[in-house]
């Protein structure tokens, strides 16, 4: 059995710091419920009663570990010792003894968060409360050092309550004049002290120990172990940063994400981690299995992976103190920063958002709060990242390793793009070559910089509209004359208004089949997908969308077809094209039944294209599925049009029959190996040919015929 002492508070703290340790519980005797107010009121009647009468008090063991520094980490007697501190602070403050004490209750502490110490400081620094007024904690929340985020600390909300019930139980009892000198030199309320240190108990004994307390949230885990982070890498401005934690960047965090405080400070933490992780290609496993598999990554982990400690927390510096000050927020950028920083904020911040972020804090970190070329920055950030493709973890690493390098010459952006010796990955490589054309432009001529800016922020675009610069060859543009050059804009600028008249600003301002039918006149400009070819959707798809299109080599399609319309008769225009085409090919009947799209090819606006004569219209992305044969459902539009009864006979698979019968009298037609066959009701030919409308008229005579 250990030895104790008898101590009262003031002789404790006189002979140690009184450290609550950071894996401590919250302190919960100043709650607000009923069961904890019973217990508040008939502890401080023990006390009160002690201090009016005189009367011993002994509270029983309070014990814990002291270390080399003299600091005391209480294990047990935590909510006794935080009562006895605000009970001597108001006793002290009440009787104008806190300024010649100061120093000695600077000593009682919290670790728990960085918010819970600064407060007890705080507390200490008092001293003109109003304490005729029957509400202390108002006065004290209204003071200038107080942060408003404060009250979202358990531990601060409790303390607040217990001092306005102790102001309310001076109020009630009688208490002796110089109390406070009574309390320092033979004090009536003492514990049984008894030191642990010998034992060296682990943070693993206090959380088991602290079992009865209100859990740590992952955020307190997580601040915890940051400090300690802090301390290992030997960071010398750790505690202006644990500082700013717990004061103005909380009160960001607190006025900005209320609702999700811990989370989102947890989460943008993590996301400016990742993107220091994603620096150094052996970390790639790790980083898979944190950002795709939720298996965060701890911070003694850190010491075992390629890991810049100095930048990430020079980011986090940059990053929080722009975003209180408000530095980037007002910036001109074609990236909404705010809506990137709250995207941050979440788990669903996806790899191109981390690119994004990370050229952001890279300029921070480069270039402080020089905003001079933030604007163009993100500019060309935008239009890179939102088009490039991020299947795999490697495609955000080689994005993140790219402007590693790029970030050294924002500067002088563009003449370092311009250059024909500078060459890139981790970006889209067409997007890449289309930024390289627009700065070569933009050094040319810079009033290119005000037209190409229109375009890449029109909503549709987003930063990729290289189709509309395809008269232009990059390597002639040094050898271009004002005349010439001031030509091509002009042109530039007359397709991009017929663009944003097909193109609205999030889908088509024409019906998506008339833009089809009037493309294949130009050309087969159909997209691939696994086995199949589309004629393109609506929203966004990889392989298939009109947005994908925009930057295929058959766009070349649309600049032909831009040449033939008026901005303000583009659906004219489009119906006059398709009037007037001359298509013999298997794009014909495509072009003359608008039925075909209309009906068939499923939302996917499939087909299988096996050759000239071989086309199956896909209701699904599988020709397992429903399906028509093109040739016979042309043969059925025509029909239609001319007013025959007759109806479509699809079926699953791509060699089960699909046929068009006569109504009325059951004869059929169906095409296969390039012919048209014709039966009667029982089965029987009629006869074959290869010619489409030999077929049709066939079938219309047929259509006379009596049953």
């Amino acid at each position: 059995m250990h030895d104790s002492k008898v101590y009262s508070f003031w002789e404790l703290i006189n002979h140690y710091k009184i450290t609550i340790p950071i894996i401590q519980r919250d302190y919960v005797q100043g709650r607000k419920n009923k069961d904890v107010e019973i217990v508040r009121h008939d502890f401080l009647r023990v006390l009160f009663n002690s201090l009016k009468t005189g009367e011993l008090v002994e509270l029983d063991f309070i014990y814990g570990t002291v270390d080399q520094a003299n600091h005391f980490a209480p294990l047990d007697g935590q909510q006794r010792l935080t009562t006895l501190f605000l009970l001597y602070w108001y006793i002290a403050l009440k009787e104008n003894k806190l300024d010649s004490n100061r120093e000695t209750f600077k000593k009682f502490t919290y670790e728990t968060r960085t918010s819970s110490k600064l407060f007890c400081q705080m507390l200490v620094s008092l001293t003109e409360l109003d304490l005729s007024e029957a509400c202390l904690s108002i006065q004290i929340q209204n003071e200038s050092s107080f942060y408003y985020e404060w009250v979202n600390d358990q531990t601060i909300l409790s303390m607040l309550e217990m001092i306005d019930t102790i102001h309310a139980f001076a109020k009630e009892y009688d208490l002796p004049n110089d109390l406070f000198e009574t309390l320092q030199s033979n004090a009536p309320i003492t514990f049984q002290f008894i030191d642990l240190d010998t034992f060296q108990l682990e943070d693993s004994l206090y959380i088991k120990m602290n079992a009865r307390g209100k859990p740590l949230t992952s955020f307190e885990n997580f601040k915890a172990r940051f400090q300690q982070y802090l301390e290992s890498v030997e960071y010398e401005n750790s505690v202006e940063l644990m500082h700013k934690m717990d004061t103005i960047w909380s009160d960001y965090f607190w006025k900005h994400k209320q609702q999700e405080y811990d989370e989102s400070f947890l989460q943008f933490f993590y996301a400016l981690m990742y993107n220091q992780l994603a620096r150094f290609q052996a970390n790639r496993g790790r980083l898979f299995q944190a950002i795709n598999q939720e298996n965060a990554i701890r911070f003694e982990e850190l010491k075992s992976l390629d890991f810049d400690h100095e930048a990430w927390l020079t980011d986090i510096n940059n990053a929080l103190d722009s975003l209180y000050s408000e530095t980037l927020t007002t910036q001109n950028s074609a990236i909404n920063i705010e809506s990137l920083i709250f995207e941050a904020m979440t788990s669903n911040i996806n790899y191109t958002d981390r690119v994004q972020l990370y050229a952001t804090i890279s300029y921070l970190r480069f270039y402080g709060n020089d905003c001079s070329s933030f604007e163009r920055w993100m500019r060309f950030i935008r239009n890179v990242s939102v088009n490039t493709i991020y299947n795999r973890i490697e495609d955000y690493i080689q994005s993140i390793q790219a402007l590693d390098v790029l970030i050294q010459h924002v500067r002088e952006l563009d003449k370092y793009l311009a250059n024909s010796n500078t060459k890139l990955t981790g970006f889209s490589g067409y997007q890449f070559k289309q930024e390289q054309k627009k700065a070569r432009l933009i050094l040319k001529d810079d009033a290119w910089g005000e037209k190409l800016a229109q375009a890449e922020d029109y909503p549709y675009f987003e930063g990729d509209m290289g189709f509309l610069l395809l008269h232009i060859k990059i390597n002639e543009i040094d050898q271009l004359t004002q005349e010439e050059l001031y030509k091509k804009q002009l042109k530039f600028q007359n397709y991009y208004e017929k663009a944003v008249a097909i193109f609205g600003a999030v889908k088509l301002n024409v019906p998506n089949d008339l833009l089809s039918r009037a493309l294949l006149t130009f050309g087969d400009y159909l997209l691939e997908s696994g086995q199949n070819r589309s004629f393109l959707i609506e929203g966004f798809d990889r392989d298939i969308s009109w947005k994908r299109f925009l930057r295929h080599k058959n766009v070349v399609y649309l600049v032909r077809l831009l040449q033939q319309i008026s901005p303000d008769t583009v659906k004219e225009d489009l119906e006059k094209i398709i009037a007037q085409h001359t298509v013999t090919d298997w794009r014909e009947y495509f072009i003359r039944y608008p039925q075909i799209l209309k009906n068939c090819c499923g939302n996917k606006r499939f087909i299988r294209f096996n050759g000239e004569k071989d086309i199956l219209l896909l209701d699904t992305t599988m020709t397992s599925g429903y399906c028509q044969e093109y040739y016979s459902y042309a043969v059925y539009a025509e029909l239609k049009e001319r007013g025959i009864a007759c109806s479509y006979q699809d079926s699953i698979g791509a060699y089960n029959e699909k046929y068009v019968e006569l109504n009325h009298n059951g004869y059929t037609l169906n095409f296969v190996d390039e012919y048209f066959y014709i039966y009667d009701k029982d089965e029987a030919l009629v006869t074959s040919t290869k010619d489409f409308d030999e077929a049709v008229l066939k079938m219309v005579d047929l259509a006379s015929v009596v049953s």
